[in-house]
C-alpha cells in the first residue's frame, strides 16, 4: 500500500479534486469516512462538487489536515453515486468518526424533501 494511501486513511479530511467541464480543477476540503480501500464523502445533490462528478466520475483525492492544504501526494480515483439501499452502513460509518454528525446531518436537512437531501459519493483509488 502507498504511503499516500495510508496516510489518507488515518486523516480526518481529504482534499477532493474534481474537474468542471471546462476541464479546470476545482479542490474542496471534505469529510470522509473509509472501508475496503474505498472511501465516503457526503455532500447536497445540488453542490458544484456533485455536479462536477456527476458531469465527469474521474477525481483526484489528497490527505490534508484541513486549511484545503493536501499533505500527501494526490491519489488518482474514481466517484460513484450511491444508491439508496447501499447507504445506512455508510452513514453508520460517518456516525462513529464524526460524532456530531448525526446532529449535522438532521438540522442540514430539516424539512426538506427526500430529493434534497445528502447524497453519497463512493471514491475508488486507482
Amino acid at each position: 500500500m502507498s504511503e499516500s494511501l495510508t496516510q489518507l486513511q488515518k486523516g480526518k479530511y481529504i482534499n477532493l479534486k474534481t474537474y468542471r467541464k471546462s476541464g479546470t480543477e476545482a479542490e474542496r476540503l471534505v469529510w470522509f469516512v473509509e472501508e475496503n480501500l474505498k472511501f465516503f464523502v457526503s455532500t447536497g445533490p445540488d453542490t458544484f462538487k456533485a455536479k462536477h462528478m456527476r458531469n465527469n466520475p474521474k477525481v483526484q483525492i489528497a490527505s490534508s489536515k484541513g486549511r484545503s492544504n493536501p499533505n500527501s501526494a494526490y491519489i488518482d480515483a474514481e466517484a460513484r453515486f450511491l444508491s439508496k439501499d447501499e447507504l445506512e452502513p455508510i452513514i453508520m460509518l460517518f456516525r462513529k468518526k464524526y460524532r456530531m454528525f448525526k446532529l449535522w446531518s438532521s438540522l442540514k436537512n430539516w424539512k426538506k424533501e427526500e430529493s434534497e437531501k445528502q447524497i453519497y459519493i463512493e471514491i475508488t483509488p486507482k
